[in-house]
């Protein structure tokens, strides 16, 4: 598959790379990796990163998309494979679709060559595989957007995600000189408002009947500390981890202008993404999401992930 990826991307004159919208860590680090390498490594080529953008963007800018231009492209789409979470509808007028993505979720988007893998800590750790298996060069500028997704999806190597081969991608970067304190200073330092918004939200949480942990946030929460509601969702997705007595914990933060509830759930080792697929969501075994309409149905998903532990633990 690393291959077929290759000989399209050296066919083609023009390649656009995208990735999930409200993207994260992993989404960008991807993104800008890929393209850093490529501009590098095929100078005469043009590539284009585009798509929405927020304030984890610490790569470079974003391009607004020519349609002339796409309809002559490769589309490499990146850290996800569902229609529902592109920003736009790229896939229906570009030349031709690749998507790389390590979501347990199946594709929804026609026509595409689809490189899946599971096992992968991130894309970011994907991009990097095929990068090395076409003798493409990471410089430092790649290394360290490449570096970055690898991170956060791993939660500084803390997940179950991590595999041996997640150590080696990470020191083959490394190895280009990257600078590990500012990096992680960029990535984790936060405001004291930030702190003090984390202790008020940590207060406020609450546990099901079998220790499912979890918060919610408001439109009022988000505009008292000036957040909004993607950022929070993020923001606040693992302020349960490590918590001894709660092994599944979720966040729901109400997006009122458009009309959803974000659902962040994740889990210490019980596999929880059936639950968020049912909800028309997915993701990983253990760290997945969803959205839904209304906080009755945040119930519900409180109920499914209890029943879980129901049936586990009697």
């Amino acid at each position: 598959m690393n291959k077929e990826i290759f000989r399209l991307i050296s066919h083609y004159d023009s390649i656009v790379i995208i990735r999930h919208k409200h993207p994260d860590y992993d989404a960008y680090g991807a993104q800008f990796g890929l393209a850093f390498a490529l501009k590098r490594h095929f100078p005469k080529k043009r590539i284009i990163p585009a798509g929405d953008d927020n304030d984890l963007n610490q790569f470079g800018a974003l391009e607004i998309m020519d349609p002339d231009v796409l309809k002559r492209s490769l589309l490499i789409i990146l850290d996800t494979s569902v229609k529902q979470m592109l920003e736009d509808e790229f896939y229906l007028v570009a030349d031709k679709v690749v998507i790389l993505d390590h979501h347990q979720n199946s594709s929804d988007i026609p026509n595409a060559l689809f490189y899946q893998n599971t096992m992968a800590s991130s894309t970011a750790e994907m991009v990097v595989r095929f990068l090395m298996d076409n003798d493409i060069p990471i410089d430092k500028e790649a290394a360290r957007a490449l570096f970055m997704g690898i991170v956060g999806d791993t939660g500084r190597f803390l997940f179950s995600n991590v595999k041996p081969d997640t150590f080696r991608i990470a020191a083959t970067l490394l190895e280009t000189g990257l600078d590990l304190p500012s990096i992680y200073q960029s990535m984790y330092q936060e405001s004291f408002a930030q702190k003090l918004a984390k202790a008020e939200y940590l207060v406020a949480t609450k546990r099901t009947r079998n220790n499912v942990g979890f918060g919610q946030i408001t439109p009022d929460f988000l505009n008292r500390h000036q957040l909004d509601p993607y950022s929070a969702s993020r923001m606040f997705a693992n302020q349960l981890s490590g918590t001894r007595e709660i092994p599944i914990w979720g966040n729901f933060t109400e997006a009122i202008e458009d009309g959803v509830i974000l659902c962040e759930l994740r889990s210490r080792e019980i596999p929880i993404v059936e639950v968020a697929k049912k909800y028309g969501g997915g993701g990983h075994l253990l760290a997945c999401g969803c959205r839904v309409a209304s906080w009755e149905m945040v119930d519900q998903i409180l109920a499914d992930l209890d029943d879980l532990l129901e049936g586990i633990h009697g």
